[in-house]
């Protein structure tokens, strides 16, 4: 009995040294002001204050705002815009060339159709000797063929009709038919560093092209490419502006 009363106060002084000597308690570091360390920033992000286009050249993300395209015209002829475009390069641009379909030739034409080469030469000269000197025999590609006599080519309605009426005073019956022509607009392309920039359309038509002139528009879509020439005409196709017969 002696010896557990001895065994437990042993152990009490023993827990109490362990106590007071090893078992300390740990306390938390200090906390430190951080307030004077550089603040971590994400790439998409800026610092504060600089300018976004520099930021954006640092971080390797620079764009270039898309050039806004205007199309120059209408020309006449591939030659007109060729000219155009020739000018502006002098003013800074870069000008490409294209062409799309314009709006129909619409010609009256007024003829007659006869029966025989023999017949055909007697009635030229019937209209010969009536005034209409412009009068012509259209070409055969067969003997066989109905030859057709042309009195006249018109671009208004009004003109080919007075001329049906003068041919029917020598007591023949002409015929008025329309001949529809395909012709194609010339336009010039050209980029604009700012939607804001101005084109000058000055000097890029001659001044001899009386009633003509230009818009600038936005470029279409898709370039347009021009109709088809018109193939050779037949025996009994309508004469070509400008050419004999035509008023």
């Amino acid at each position: 009995m002696r010896a557990l009363l001895i065994l437990l106060v042993f152990l009490n002084l023993a827990f109490a040294a362990w106590a007071l000597l090893i078992d300390r308690p740990v306390y938390p570091p200090a906390a430190h002001d951080l307030s004077h360390l550089p603040k971590l920033l994400l790439t998409s992000e800026s610092l504060p204050g600089a300018n976004p286009a520099t930021s954006a050249a640092q971080g390797g993300t620079t764009s270039t705002p898309p050039a806004h395209c205007v199309t120059v015209g209408p020309f006449s002829d591939i030659a007109g815009s060729a000219a155009a475009a020739e000018l502006l390069k002098t003013r800074g641009f870069t000008p490409v060339q294209r062409d799309e379909p314009g709006e129909d030739l619409i010609d009256y034409w007024v003829y007659l159709d006869l029966p025989s080469e023999a017949e055909a030469t007697r009635i030229l000269q019937k209209l010969r000797a009536g005034g209409l000197a412009d009068a012509r025999i259209m070409p055969a590609t067969t003997t066989t063929e109905t030859r057709r006599v042309s009195v006249g080519l018109f671009t208004e309605r009004g003109g080919a009709e007075r001329r049906s009426r003068q041919v029917k005073t020598l007591a023949l019956t002409p015929v008025i038919s329309e001949a529809h022509q395909s012709q194609a607009t010339y336009w010039v392309d050209i980029n604009l560093a700012s939607p804001s920039q101005i084109v000058s359309t000055e000097g890029l038509l001659p001044s001899a092209v009386d009633g003509a002139h230009l818009e600038i528009r936005d470029c279409p879509a898709a370039a347009s490419s021009a109709p088809p020439s018109a193939s050779a005409p037949a025996a009994s196709s309508a004469p070509k502006r400008g050419g004999a017969g035509t008023p």
